[in-house]
């Protein structure tokens, strides 16, 4: 059976679950008034904390009322749920998987595609790994998947991540609360240090009220992988301050610095065995040498063994253009055997570099007219800046800069007695500037090399150009590119509503004027090199959704979507490559679905059918379509004043179409280990310990024959499933106390090439205890309760040959006093 028709299945059953549910006595009428009548009940996990959102289309609707896939977690939620970081989204919300993007939690999968990541509704820099997306400092995260909504311009189809800040906006802070705040620490496993203070002062200001609020966080910790001690220091401020004549003013930002918080691509020499039993093929090869003794290896140390092909080292094999013979170098020659190896040991060593800083900035001016209409204008600036480098030889620099400015309007008009419109207008233009360094394209860099369980070693450390090399024999950039685009927009939304029906149209043009070159060391294509590029291009997104309210409680509604997307790259600039060929790609999204709201409001919740198509691009600029069908399930249920409950459920399938014969350049790049036929010679087959000191790979996924007629991207699995249930006392003279149980179900994951690893599904459990005594609270979490071994699978090029072992049993415990 098919993954579209589990998904049609699945759907059917789920709603004839919610039509059994909605014949019962108590029905909820599903209009915004009955809706937020949700309050009344004993909430406390923070399940219907928000029950609206403007993130979508501009214009306030219920959740139950908004025709889109969107989920809210508020911060009383991630506490009660022991959410750490965004990876642990996949316990509360379809659709999303963090896989691994080199276990660095920057960015998470929403359906199929990295998540962008918005504060406060404006688009940050892209961050792929660069540091952990802190959430700890918000309020509330929107999760809103499908494409971006057209009011915040063109964007990546699969889903956005949406911060509020714990610092309160300007409507929240009154002088009659006085000031008030918290102070919280938590330690816990490996070492985990982390402590916060918040503080809310209001108070007027030329008669008026006004407020600061400030919030801090610092963290000193160890990891459950060995060599990994992230830290991080974080401070979020606001200041709000009523004006006069019905306008409002506030200014805000946050500062954040992230450093040993190191990527890793896990375990290498990744076998069946490996996954299955733990064990490792050991055993280093000793031709390749650290001549100098500097502790790494240096290209003219690598080049004396292998020499180079058009400018790219010989320690790297291409299989596009053939095997023809196999160096000493690529052989395994000393220590060859077996160990056994423990889920703590991966990739790491003392010359890993991982260092981030960024700052967050924003002004909202806004009008409140007597008629209800409000016009806004704001600013958002965004800068980041990071260093990477992991010792198998790949090596980062980033640099962005983001500025927005935005102004929209909107209004409502009565048309009737049981019929009204809204409506919102916005122009936004948008400036990215961006320097991107990397390294990996002149092929110094090998996975395999390292014998684990031997340690790093000088001979299997590669150069980066962030070391100091006498006479100029070091690495430089093989990309070094700057590149600039602005995007000039406008749109509209009309939010229809007539009796039971709703309707809502929305859409935008964005003009983009881009620029870019690249001056590295390493350009395949010559006219591509030292030369700059200028285009521009604008393209229409639109989108139309319908929804009816049913009087039992039942919402169904469909969306069509048409949009556009930047040809971006790994730091969300533009190559010179993108500027001549294709800066803008398409993308389209079918989804319907069914929202509910029943049980006199206390169970509620969503069930969706969706498919989409959209454009890959990989590192080495490869693009791929892709298409992609899903479905689903969300709900929360407060079954009692003490009990409550939420379930989430995902089937989805994404397919690459046919990439065609090889030699067409269609398809991604990919590294496949020593033993897969296309890296044979002469047609003997390679053995796996005469090619792990080396690398194999395919320059375009078209001259892999297994991949030619099209193949499932298995990186992400085809079903999730979880599940929580939590109790929570009644008020006692003591304080409330409570619990919270529930795992997540991951089906299997794996490779693409025949006789492709298997990552086994696998099911974690978590639980939190917590006691709320009024002043003080107390939380307990514990992750992977039962110490369960599973693994998840990489993104992107190594997915075949390296696999990150799951964080075993970890606890902590929060601390939190209010004053």
């Amino acid at each position: 059976m098919n993954n579209l028709k589990k998904a049609l299945l699945g759907s059917s059953a789920v709603m004839s679950a919610v039509a059994f549910a909605a014949v019962s006595p108590a029905v909820a009428q599903g209009n915004d008034e009955s809706y937020d009548e949700i309050v009344v009940y004993a909430d406390p996990v923070g399940l219907s904390e928000e029950t609206s959102s403007d993130s979508v289309f501009g214009v306030s609707r219920s959740l139950l009322e908004t025709p889109r896939s969107v989920s809210i977690v508020s911060d009383t939620t991630m506490e009660r749920y022991g959410i750490e970081d965004i990876d642990d989204f996949i316990t509360t919300t379809p659709g999303t998987f963090g896989g691994s993007f080199f276990g660095v939690p920057g960015a998470i999968s929403i359906r199929g595609s990295v998540s962008e990541t918005y504060y406060r509704g404006f688009k940050r820099a892209l961050n792929q790994g660069l540091f952990p997306t802190p959430i700890g400092s918000s309020d509330r995260v929107e999760i809103v998947r499908g494409p971006v909504p057209v009011i915040y311009g063109a964007g990546r189809v699969g889903g956005l991540l949406n911060f509020y800040p714990k610092t309160v906006d300007g409507e929240g802070i009154t002088t009659d609360d006085g000031i008030h705040g918290s102070v919280s620490f938590t330690g816990g496993s490996y070492g985990k240090k982390n402590g916060s203070i918040e503080l809310i002062a209001p108070f007027k200001l030329a008669g008026r009220e006004s407020g600061i609020s400030v919030y801090a966080e610092i963290e000193d910790s160890k990891h459950f992988y060995r060599g990994r001690e992230p830290e991080h220091q974080l401070v979020q401020f606001a200041f709000s301050h009523e004006l006069p004549a019905g306008m409002s003013f506030e200014a805000g930002g946050m500062y954040y610095h992230s450093d040993g918080y190191y990527q890793t691509p896990g375990w290498n020499r990744v076998t069946q065995d490996l996954i299955d039993n733990g064990t490792y093929i050991t055993g280093r090869d000793t031709d390749l040498t650290d001549i100098d003794g500097n502790g790494r290896l240096t290209p003219n140390e690598v080049d004396a063994a292998v020499g180079t092909f058009f400018g790219a080292s010989n320690i790297r094999t291409l299989v596009d253009f053939g095997v023809y013979g196999i160096p000493d170098a690529y052989k395994l020659d000393t220590g060859v055997g077996t160990g056994q190896l423990d889920r703590r040991t991966v990739f790491m060593s003392d010359q890993e570099i991982a260092e981030s800083e960024s700052f967050t900035g924003y002004v909202d001016l806004k009008k409140e007219f007597d008629d209800d209409s409000t016009l806004s204008l704001q600013l958002f600036y965004d800068q980041i800046d990071g260093d990477l480098f992991v010792s198998y030889g790949f090596a980062a620099q980033h640099e962005m800069k983001v500025f927005e400015a935005r102004a929209s309007y909107d209004f409502g008009v009565e048309l009737g007695d049981n019929a009204n419109l809204d409506m919102f207008f916005t122009a936004s233009h948008r400036r990215y500037d961006a320097e991107l360094r990397e390294n990996f394209l002149s092929g110094y860099l090998v996975l395999d090399r390292r014998d684990l369980l031997a340690g790093p070693q000088g001979n299997d450390i590669f150069d980066s150009p962030f070391s100091e090399e006498p006479g100029g024999i070091g690495i430089g950039w093989d990309t070094d590119g700057d590149s600039r685009w602005t995007d000039t927009g406008v749109a509209a939304v009309a939010d229809l509503k007539v009796g039971d029906l709703g309707i809502v149209l929305g859409g935008r043009y964005d003009h983009y004027d881009t620029t870019a070159i690249d001056t590295g060391n390493t350009v395949f294509d010559p006219s591509l090199a030292n030369t700059r590029y200028d285009g521009k291009e604008g393209d229409f997104s639109y989108s139309a959704s319908v929804n009816y309210t049913t009087p039992f409680g039942l919402v169904p509604y469909f969306t069509y979507a048409e949009g556009s997307e930047l040809n971006d790259s790994a730091n969300g600039g533009i190559t010179p490559g993108a500027v001549r060929d294709e800066i803008l790609f398409g993308s389209e999204l079918l989804e319907g679905g069914v929202k509910f709201s029943l049980l006199d409001n206390k169970l509620f919740g969503s069930a969706t059918v969706y498919k989409q198509e959209r454009q890959r691009v990989d590192s080495f600029g490869n693009k791929s379509p892709e298409e992609s069908k899903g479905f689903e399930f969300e709900m929360s249920y407060i079954i009692t004043e003490n009990w409550s409950m939420t379930g989430a459920a995902t089937v989805q399938n994404y397919k690459i179409p046919a990439p065609g014969a090889c030699g067409s350049g269609q398809g991604e790049y990919l590294v496949i280990p020593p033993n897969h036929p296309s890296a044979n010679l002469f047609g003997s087959p390679v053995a796996l310990e005469d090619g792990y000191g080396g690398l194999f790979a395919a320059l375009n996924a078209s001259c892999i024959p297994e991949l030619q007629n099209g193949y499932d991207l298995a990186g992400i699995p085809d079903t999730v499933f979880s599940s929580f249930l939590t109790y929570t006392s009644d008020e006692t003279q003591y304080g409330t106390f409570g619990a919270t149980f529930g795992g997540t179900r991951v089906a299997e994951t794996g490779g693409r090439i025949d006789g492709a690893i298997v990552l086994p599904a696998y099911t974690v459990f978590r639980a939190a205890a917590f006691a709320d005594f009024g002043r003080f609270q107390v939380t307990a979490t514990i992750d992977n309760l039962f110490d369960k071994t599973y693994f998840q699978p990489l993104q992107d090029v190594y997915q075949e040959v390296g696999a990150l072992p799951g964080v075993g049993r970890t606890f902590q415990i929060k601390g939190v006093m209010n004053f």
